[in-house]
């Protein structure tokens, strides 16, 4: 059987850019190409590209990148052959598979902007690979791997601190009720689990709680693009909720008599970047905020419903910006450029120290040095 197989292989799964596009610096991107063959072919040319994807919807693409984004690199060139090409052998014959891969590296600016998928458009990137061959039949293959690049705040900035600050919400009902949202932090990673801790206060008697539900939603505005009315296009979905209906198992009524404070820890999933959800950014051109929205039912003493409601803004941020710092502190290799400032020998460590060898204290050279006179 006669295929071309093709994976592209880069040492990370993403490009990763720390800080604004005004302060962020280049970043590699390192990677290598395999090529298994089910059959002998003559290859004339290898490239390999780093580039925007096109979309069904270009507006976001064409507004938002200055230009496509195109960097080239070859792999293979036969041009300097008497022929023009390369005969490559299959692996099934027993060559050398190591001969058919080939490394790369590409440079990404700093500038440039992260993936996104939203309904005014997309900007994706991809890594395409182009073998050229010569013969009859089929003399072009292609293959291409998606790879998102997304932007994190550089350490110590304004934007990094404000990741560790903690999510506290709370609101007075008429000063019936009192309603608190926490957590230890107003920050969450795509495709994880938002745990969220909700507390219930009554401030008076005789009212009941129905149900208590959580709610994250998610609001891109298109800040160039503009409705018949003249204000920027946008559109609001939600991206996970939950309802929690609460009883009273004892009696068996369907609402629970709010007699003392209640708390419960209710958790939201988050889904993966880029399908369920974007990540939260504010560019010149678009801008994709949160908002997580605690919804509460209670009824008062007329048996009249209430339903409460209090929001805060809340961060999906790459798992990458929530994690450690110290974890990209440089490797420790070796101990032979190290060196022993103070040290000692083992018959001074086992005696214990005798005050009465020591010096005593000389202040004439403090004295004359601050022109102090002790006299």
């Amino acid at each position: 059987m006669f295929y071309v197989r093709t994976s592209i292989l880069p040492d990370s799964p993403c490009v990763v850019l720390r800080g604004t596009p005004s302060e962020a610096s280049s970043q590699s991107l390192t990677g290598r190409v395999l090529f298994r063959l089910g059959h002998s072919l003559k290859v004339k040319r290898i490239t390999v590209a780093f580039q925007t994807t096109g979309s069904s919807k270009q507006q976001l693409q064409s507004r938002t990148v200055n230009s496509q984004v195109q960097i080239e690199q070859v792999l293979f060139d036969a041009s300097s052959l008497s022929n023009g090409y390369a005969v490559w052998k299959s692996n099934c014959y027993g060559s050398d598979s190591s001969r058919y891969e080939f490394p790369f590296t590409f440079v990404i600016a700093g500038h440039m902007h992260e993936s996104v998928n939203t309904s005014f458009g997309n900007v994706c990137y991809e890594l395409k690979v182009n073998i050229q061959t010569c013969g009859f039949g089929i003399n072009t293959w292609s293959e291409s791997l998606r790879l998102p690049v997304f932007r994190i705040p550089k350490e110590g900035t304004p934007h990094a601190l404000r990741l560790t600050d903690p999510l506290r919400m709370q609101a007075d009902w008429l000063g019936a009720v009192e309603l608190q949202v926490l957590r230890d932090t107003a920050s969450v990673a795509d495709n994880s689990k938002m745990r969220t801790l909700v507390v219930i206060r009554p401030l008076q008697k005789g009212l009941q709680l129905t149900d208590v539900g959580l709610r994250l939603s998610e609001t891109v505005c298109h800040k160039t693009a503009t409705d018949r009315f003249g204000d920027p296009q946008s559109y609001h979905k939600v991206i996970s909720e939950r309802l929690k209906t609460i009883g009273d198992s004892i009696t068996g009524l369907s609402s629970l008599p709010l007699s003392q404070e209640h708390s419960l820890t209710l958790s939201l999933p988050i889904p993966k970047a880029f399908s369920g959800v974007q990540y939260t950014m504010d560019t010149p051109r678009i801008s994709i905020v949160h908002e997580l929205v605690l919804t509460a039912t209670v009824i008062d003493r007329d048996h009249t419903p209430h339903y409460l409601r209090i929001s805060s803004h809340v961060r999906i941020v790459p798992k990458l910006a929530l994690e450690d710092t110290f974890t990209e502190l440089p490797p420790y290799y070796s101990a032979s450029f190290d060196r022993l400032l103070l040290g000692s020998s083992e018959e001074q460590l086992d005696q214990p120290p005798s005050f009465s060898s020591l010096p005593p204290p000389s202040y004439g050279f403090a004295a004359s040095a601050c022109n102090i006179s002790l006299a």
